[in-house]
């Protein structure tokens, strides 16, 4: 799981550094700050790993927080304007907030099954 952490983190660093620095060539009309949001779920994300070469617990629990929270700010954002039927996926802001929303998903399922199994496995 922690080899998921750092990937996923890094993922997430590289989407917001893309989404800021190659914002032309991903087809935004600006650049904004607000691109940068992957990354600043990603950090948090990659230092809870870094913990948790030492205290394996609290470091992934502290990376699942945080990839919870990218899950549930990605949703909040797509499912209301999925439902109101503004989100336009042409643009670069929802393809964005998408694919943190699914990697923040993937990691968040995944650490999840991840700490059933091992309370499973202490009795």
């Amino acid at each position: 799981m922690k080899i998921l952490a750092f990937a996923c983190s890094a993922l997430l660093i590289v989407t917001g550094l893309v989404g800021y620095f190659a914002w032309e060539a991903i087809g935004a009309t600006k650049q904004s700050i607000t691109a940068m949001i992957p990354a600043f779920v990603g950090i948090p994300m990659l230092i809870g790993a870094l913990i948790a070469l030492k205290k394996t617990m609290l470091g992934m629990h502290i990376a699942v927080t945080f990839s919870l929270l990218g899950t549930l700010a990605g949703l909040g954002r797509l499912i209301p304007g999925l439902i109101k039927g503004t989100v336009n996926f042409n643009e670069a802001a929802p393809k964005l907030v998408l694919v943190m929303t699914v990697i923040c998903l993937f990691f968040t399922v995944m650490a999840v099954r991840s700490f059933i199994a091992a309370r499973r496995a202490r009795g």
